[in-house]
């Protein structure tokens, strides 16, 4: 940080981080966080082959948030669903007054090789990577547009994460 520039980064910024219960995700959270940002941490709580759920993950990210003075509340929703990337724009918007960034994060991880993975579990990674990522985005950008046909301004980003760990295993 430069000598007496005291200003965050995302200061006032509102983002929403899918997958952010646990690992790079997580991270995202706490440093958006750190530099100023209303954070909704999205976690269903899977394990890390996408089965199960459990708030706890993203209940922890938001304790964390707000132990150190910054903003941020929990959804746990599924961010293939429709439905659910509805209910988490709306929840910024409704918490936060507005949405400036998505950080489309949220992954599962099937530990084999493509030739020996099923086809069940290709549907799985397909579903949270592919639709996980166009749900928020698709939402999200609707909201955006409907604010600028309104005269309203954004500064909206879209941020997409991707993994090698497919292609390469763990």
């Amino acid at each position: 940080m430069l000598a007496g520039v005291t200003d965050k980064m995302c200061e006032g910024r509102v983002c929403i981080i899918t997958g952010a219960g646990r690992g790079i995700g997580r991270e995202y959270a706490l440093m958006l966080a750190h530099e100023g940002a209303k954070v909704v941490v999205n976690d269903f709580g899977g394990s890390r082959d996408g089965t199960g759920a459990d708030a706890g993950p993203a209940q922890q990210v938001v304790d964390e948030i707000k132990a150190f003075g910054g903003d941020a509340v929990a959804h746990v929703g599924d961010v293939s669903s429709l439905a659910d990337a509805t209910e988490m724009v709306q929840l910024a918007v409704d918490t936060f007054g507005g949405l400036d960034v998505v950080v489309n994060n949220a992954g599962i991880l099937r530990d084999r090789m493509l030739f020996s993975m099923g086809e069940d579990e290709w549907d799985a990674v397909i579903k949270v990577h592919l639709k996980g990522t166009w749900a928020p985005s698709r939402v999200a950008s609707e909201y955006w547009r409907n604010r600028a046909k309104n005269g309203e301004t954004n500064n909206a980003r879209l941020i997409n994460t991707t993994s090698v760990s497919g292609i390469y295993g763990n």
